[in-house]
């Protein structure tokens, strides 16, 4: 698709999001809202995307039918050349999603979460230590490895928040 606001594709990248089609209509009542309404992108490796517009332009809708909390009403979208609507296991496997608002457990330690979710992505068990510990040190958080989540400052909890939608070989991050 070409045009005078849309810019060529990059030749030779891969890419590692691809978007076609995609739509979303929440039901209220007897009233429809189109959220997303035919929405087609690509997303490349190795580059960074940013889904820009204004309130209710429909970005954390298409980042919810992207991960999954939200099925399309109709299009596609292919993560790693997993089908979002078919694949949505394999699709969380090189997934990771840094929310607007810490998604943290108080009670759990630094560790801890990223524990927890390195295993939620199928990680492999036996390089489970090794991933958490790379993730500590690339925070800059060894300090931090046994403190509460709820104990940390707003910018900790934000490198944790990161740290969480990269670990375990994230290919995709939002």
């Amino acid at each position: 698709m070409k045009g005078e606001f849309i810019e060529e594709e990059p030749a030779g990248l891969v890419p590692g999001v691809k978007i076609k089609h995609l739509c979303k209509v929440f039901k209220v009542g007897n009233k429809t809202r189109e959220a997303v309404r035919d929405l087609n992108v690509n997303m490349f490796e190795g580059q960074i995307t940013v889904l820009l517009g204004h309130n209710g332009a429909g970005k954390t809708t298409t980042l919810s039918m992207l991960t999954g909390l939200f099925p399309p009403t109709s299009g596609c979208a292919f993560i790693n050349g997993y089908d979002i609507c078919q694949d949505m296991a394999l699709v969380r496997r090189s997934l990771g999603l840094c929310p607007q608002h810490d998604v943290l457990f108080d009670n759990l330690t630094v560790e801890e979460h990223l524990l927890f979710y390195v295993q939620l992505k199928g990680y492999p068990h036996a390089k489970i230590g090794e991933e958490v510990d790379r993730t500590i040190r690339i925070l800059n958080l060894e300090d931090k490895r046994s403190a509460r989540s709820k104990t940390l400052s707003g910018g900790m909890k934000r490198k944790l928040s990161i740290g969480i939608a990269l670990i375990g070989d994230s290919k995709v991050s939002h």
